[in-house]
C-alpha cells in the first residue's frame, strides 16, 4: 500500500501550478485521489479483478460485537437472536455483484484467521430458518451500515474489506484490545501518513485523474486576446467562492 501523503505529494509534482498553489490543501487533494481510487477500483472489480489482491483491502483484526434479537434487522418474528457489530462500519465499497469483502473470519484462540463465515442475505436466511434442516453453517451480512452474524456466541470477527472511508478508532482498535497493541501513535495518527488503499497498476492512473481534476475546477483556460492585447491563453486561479463579497 502507498501512503497517503506520498501519493498527495506525487500529485502536486505532476504540473507546477498545484506543487505552488497553498490554496489546494493536501486533504482537499486526498479526497480527490480516494473519489478516482473508488472510481477505477469500482471498475475493475465489476470486471472481477483484485479480489484477491493484498494492496486493496484494510483489514479490522478484532470487530466488536454484541448479541440482538434477529427482529432488530428485519420483521422475522422469532426467539432467535444473531451477533452485531457494536458500532456502524464505515461505507463498504459495492460492485455489481455484492460487497467488495474479502472475507469475514471467526478468531482463533491464538488470535488468527478461524472459520472462513459465508455472505448471504437476511431473506435467504430468513427461509433457512423456516426449513427443518440441522444449521450448522454460519453467515454474515451488511444491513443499515451493521454487520450481522447468525452466531449469537462470537464475541468478535476480522473483517477484512475495501472501505469508501477510513476507519474510525473505536472501532479499528476496540477496547478489548484483542487486534493489537494499540500506541498513542496508532491512535493521533494523521490521515496523511495512513496507508492508503490503491493497488499499484492502477496508482498513475489515479494521478493523473486527480491532476485533471483539480486544474479543471480551481483553474480555467481563457483562450482569446483581451482589448488590451495581452495574450490571456494561460491558466487563472478560478477559486470557489467563499461566500457572498459586498462592493
Amino acid at each position: 500500500m502507498a501512503i497517503a501523503r506520498k501519493l498527495v505529494s506525487d500529485v502536486r509534482s505532476l504540473h507546477k501550478m498545484l506543487s505552488t498553489d497553498n490554496f489546494i490543501n493536501d486533504r482537499v487533494i486526498l479526497s480527490e485521489i480516494r473519489n478516482n481510487t473508488l472510481l477505477l477500483v469500482k471498475r475493475e472489480t465489476n470486471l472481477r479483478k483484485l479480489w484477491s489482491t493484498d494492496t486493496l483491502y484494510t483489514t479490522i483484526p478484532c470487530l466488536e460485537l454484541i448479541e440482538v434479537p434477529i427482529s432488530e434487522c428485519c420483521n422475522y418474528v422469532d426467539n432467535c437472536n444473531i451477533a452485531r457489530s457494536k458500532y456502524k462500519l464505515p461505507r463498504i465499497s459495492e460492485g455489481n455483484y455484492q460487497y467488495v469483502i474479502q472475507g469475514v473470519y471467526s478468531i482463533n484462540a491464538m488470535g488468527g484467521n478461524g472459520k472462513k463465515l459465508k455472505e448471504i442475505t437476511i431473506n435467504r436466511y430468513i427461509n433457512l430458518l423456516k426449513l427443518p434442516l440441522i444449521k450448522k453453517e454460519e453467515y454474515f451480512w451488511i444491513s443499515n451500515d451493521y454487520l450481522y452474524i447468525t452466531n449469537s456466541l462470537l464475541q468478535a470477527v476480522r473483517l477484512v474489506a475495501f472501505f469508501e472511508e477510513d476507519v474510525p478508532n473505536e472501532v479499528m482498535y476496540p477496547e478489548c484490545g484483542c487486534g493489537k497493541n494499540v500506541t498513542d501513535e496508532d491512535w493521533c495518527k494523521n490521515p496523511l501518513d495512513k496507508e492508503f488503499a490503491l493497488p499499484g497498476y492502477l496508482v498513475q492512473q489515479v494521478l493523473v485523474l486527480t491532476s485533471q481534476k483539480l486544474l479543471s475546477t480551481y483553474y480555467r483556460l481563457k483562450t482569446d486576446v483581451n482589448q488590451n492585447g495581452i495574450d490571456e491563453n494561460q491558466p487563472i486561479p478560478s477559486y470557489p467562492s467563499r461566500g457572498t463579497t459586498t462592493a
